[in-house]
């Protein structure tokens, strides 16, 4: 009887993993670029038509949001560069020691 544990060597395993490639962006060039291909020809049906504009919709709906968080993102830094500007100016044109007294009372 053979201990077979006793004798174990361990040896790496060989995967034939060839990785792929998703390109969500060419997919959905692709795709628009068919259907506008059918809808040139006349070959659409009345449904892929809807189906078309409902698609072109969300993806202005998906855009108009990314506008709006950018923009939003925008005006903090403006305001932030205001409050902190205004801040330079007026202890500039109070002084230094106006600017001693006030972090005094913040500590």
């Amino acid at each position: 009887m053979k201990l077979k544990f006793l004798n174990n060597t361990l040896q790496n395993r060989r995967f034939d993993y060839q990785p792929r490639y998703y390109d969500e962006r060419k997919e959905r060039l692709e795709k628009r670029k068919e259907q506008l291909r059918r809808a040139e020809s006349g070959d659409m049906t009345p449904e892929e038509r809807k189906q078309m504009l409902r698609e072109a919709m969300r993806a202005e709906s998906d855009r108009a949001g990314y506008r709006q968080s950018q923009r939003q993102s925008s005006n903090i830094r403006i305001f932030s560069l205001i409050l902190a500007l205004l801040a330079l100016f007026y202890f500039l044109f109070f002084g230094i020691d106006k600017v001693e007294t006030i972090v005094e009372r913040l500590w």
